[in-house]
């Protein structure tokens, strides 16, 4: 592992957050409520509506974390061979500052394609 700080950690945590399903952490009614898990849109059968619906949602979500002020995400659908791919791009403003986090959602995985924090 490696010890990250800063709002390379709140990027950590937000990524954390998204990859989580809601109810799985231990603890009390904050806890009940954490995570969105992204996985849920692997080989989706809406992945329009879904792209369309997931900005608000990872906004939501991100949102409950009282270092993340505001949240902008975009997300591109790609098409091949009849598999969908999801490319997320949350940009998040914290007191601290700003960061970008990348995410890539596909056929069997959610993968973390980067972090980057500063204006």
């Amino acid at each position: 592992g490696r010890f990250a700080t800063g709002l390379r950690l709140v990027g950590e945590a937000a990524f954390r957050r998204l990859t989580t399903p809601r109810g799985m952490l231990r603890g009390g009614e904050d806890e009940k409520n954490y995570g969105l898990d992204l996985s849920e849109y692997i080989g989706s059968t809406k992945p329009t509506q879904d792209a369309a619906a997931m900005p608000g949602r990872i906004a939501g979500e991100l949102t409950k974390d009282e270092r993340i002020l505001s949240v902008d995400t975009k997300v591109t659908t790609t098409t091949v061979n009849g598999q969908d791919t999801f490319d997320v791009v949350v940009e998040a403003t914290t007191s601290e500052g700003p960061f970008t986090l990348q995410i890539g959602i596909g056929l069997l995985k959610i993968e973390l394609l980067g972090i980057t924090v500063g204006a």
